[in-house]
């Protein structure tokens, strides 16, 4: 009888010990309710959850209209004209260059969405405009998808010029999207805040070496196209869930061979990036991930920690490829790309949560998670909602575990109410940064 391989008898190991997704149950829910002051019974709770899991998944597509902005103000895929990036817009000056340049912009990127080929970016926006009904290979359809594309910009713009200033209290900065489109857009900053916060636990004796053998993620991001530079010479990747099994095991948090990393979101293109990604990983691919980083300018610079970051990241788990190499028009900017191994993407395993209200369960001790991290996530969702995410988080981590986020939030027990450590990370030489929050479960 032939042997399964090693990667095969993983993947049976991590389909039968896989718990069920459940609703968070009533009792939990109860103590968080009476806080926000929401009257709902035991009756009634289950229709609320089944509503707003549907109302908070109906946000992904507004998040996707944003993402669809950027790749048609910073895409080189589809276009030879140049960026509309900040600099680009001071060369420019004047109004009228600027919009002259985006119309130009507009029209090649309507154009390539007639016959997109293999561009994955430029295929998922056609598959949306079509599902529209919007008929890309008659010229009244390309006018009616250019009027879709400015209207969506508009409304970005509008929001935009709403959310300046709105955060005027830390906490009204931690719920500052809570109206907006569900963003699945990554970079590589968060990665290196989290490597930072892990670092500083580590020293401080938070986290023992060795100890770490399961984590969770949520929201690990698709790198679609980012609202910084937005490049898309490369094909969608995900960073994060990867960059942070690279720092713990090069911080010997965690051994590689043994960590198994599960991934939460209720975005179908983010899950069915990773499942594809873990099953070429399971017949023994790697995955490579290219990680550009844009030279430094005399208005911006970065922080010499960020750049060493940038250089090593991904060496403990992966090797040092070829990476794509940028067009002209992307830019000043360097890239670096890491193969991971097949075996550290094998050990990963989507899941199709939505955190607010959703959970793992029944999960057994041993399930529970050593780390959980969700950067840039419960930014997206009111008080009340984040309470109950927080509940879901906290359910899920063993005794003694942590949870880091970037945003200052209040977990109700058996979490800490208030961060036990708090780690400030710079980006740039500006002082532009993050701050990362590890609230323990006690």
């Amino acid at each position: 009888m032939k042997r399964p391989t090693v990667f095969a008898a993983l993947a049976c190991s991590l389909t039968l010990t896989a718990p069920r997704v459940g609703s968070i149950p009533y009792e939990d829910a109860k103590p968080i309710l009476e806080a926000h002051g929401k009257a709902m019974s035991a009756a009634e709770w289950p229709r609320w959850v089944s509503a707003r899991n549907a109302t908070i998944r109906a946000r992904l597509i507004q998040g996707d209209e944003d993402s669809i902005v950027n790749l048609w103000l910073y895409g080189t895929s589809f276009t030879r004209l140049p960026r509309v990036t900040d600099r680009t817009a001071a060369q420019l000056a004047a109004r009228e260059a600027i919009e002259d340049l985006l119309v130009a912009r507009l029209d090649d990127f309507v154009s390539a969405l007639k016959s997109p080929g293999t561009n994955e970016r430029l295929r998922f926006v056609r598959e949306l405009l079509t599902g529209k009904g919007i008929d890309l290979t008659t010229a009244a359809g390309r006018a009616q998808a250019e009027a879709y594309l400015i209207g969506i910009r508009e409304r970005a713009i509008r929001e935009h010029s709403e959310l300046r200033g709105a955060a005027g209290t830390p906490s009204a900065y931690a719920t500052l999207y809570r109206d907006r489109g569900l963003s699945t857009d990554t970079r590589l900053t968060a990665s290196f805040a989290i490597d930072r916060a892990l670092a500083a636990l580590a020293e401080a004796g938070g986290v023992q070496a060795g100890t770490v053998a399961r984590i969770a993620i949520v929201g690990p991001g698709l790198d679609f196209t980012d609202k910084a530079e937005g490049f898309d010479f490369y094909p969608p990747q995900t960073i994060q869930p990867f960059a942070i099994v690279d720092s713990l095991t090069r911080l010997k948090l965690a051994a590689a061979a043994g960590l198994r990393v599960t991934t939460f979101d209720l975005s179908p293109r983010v899950n069915g990036h990773l499942a594809s990604a873990r099953r070429r990983a399971l017949s023994g691919a790697s995955y490579v991930i290219q990680l550009p980083l844009a030279k430094d300018q005399p208005q911006h610079e970065w922080h010499p920690d960020l750049v060493a970051y940038w250089q090593r990241v991904g060496m403990t788990i992966g090797k040092t490829v070829a990476p794509v190499p940028p067009p002209a028009i992307a830019g000043d900017v360097r890239v670096r790309a890491v193969a991971v191994r097949p075996s550290i993407v094998a050990a990963l395993t989507p899941e199709d949560v939505n955190i607010v209200v959703e959970r793992l369960d029944p999960i057994q001790d041993a399930e529970r998670f050593d780390l959980i991290v969700a950067t840039n996530v419960l930014v997206y969702y009111d008080a009340f909602e984040q309470s109950l995410a927080l509940a879901n988080i906290s359910s899920m981590l063993k005794p003694g575990g942590f949870f880091l986020t970037n945003y200052a939030v209040a977990p109700p027990p058996p979490m800490e109410t208030t961060a036990s450590q708090t780690t400030a990370v710079y980006f740039d030489t500006q002082q532009n940064g993050d701050t990362i929050y590890a609230y323990r479960r006690r």
